[in-house]
């Protein structure tokens, strides 16, 4: 199942194939092959990922963009039990480190990261806060003041 996830072994000597890995921590290589050449993404670097059409593009935390020929599905089955990466729209996959704010609405909500604003789905919504909340807590952070609802009341 991950066919894009390697890891990278420390003594580099005699290895010419890296081998598959079932489960990788945060700070693990992503491997994808890009214009016929193959890069090495540190998943701790990654942003998010945005879909464009058929193309995937990586937003990195050094402001480079990458682009994939592969479909943003095929990097959400390979991220699936990673617990940072979760997808709050069809459109984006986001690395929940990197969250700067986060907003909550009646259309679903918006997060905010390095001033890129990205939508929550309305049916992603109730998801997206329960894995943010499992996020939050297993880093230490406080949950209660850390997601906020943005409500306005209309006065006709």
């Amino acid at each position: 199942m991950n066919k894009l996830l390697y890891k990278i072994p420390l003594n580099l000597e005699g290895f010419t194939v890296v081998q598959n890995v079932v489960s990788q921590p945060t700070g693990a290589n992503l491997a994808m092959r890009v214009a016929g050449k193959r890069n090495m993404i540190q998943l701790k670097d990654i942003l998010y990922l945005k879909s464009s059409k058929n193309y995937t593009i990586f937003k990195l935390n050094d402001g480079r963009e990458i682009i994939s020929s592969k479909t943003l599905r095929i990097f959400e089955e390979e991220l699936l039990e990673i617990s940072n990466f979760v997808r709050p729209h069809r459109s984006y996959i986001i690395n929940l480190e990197y969250v700067d704010d986060l907003y909550f609405n009646c259309r679903g909500g918006e997060i905010l990261i390095h001033d890129q604003k990205i939508f929550i789905s309305r049916r992603k919504a109730a998801e997206f806060r329960r894995n943010y909340r499992r996020f939050l807590r297993n880093t230490g952070q406080n949950v209660s003041s850390t997601i906020k609802m943005k409500t306005t009341i209309r006065v006709s």
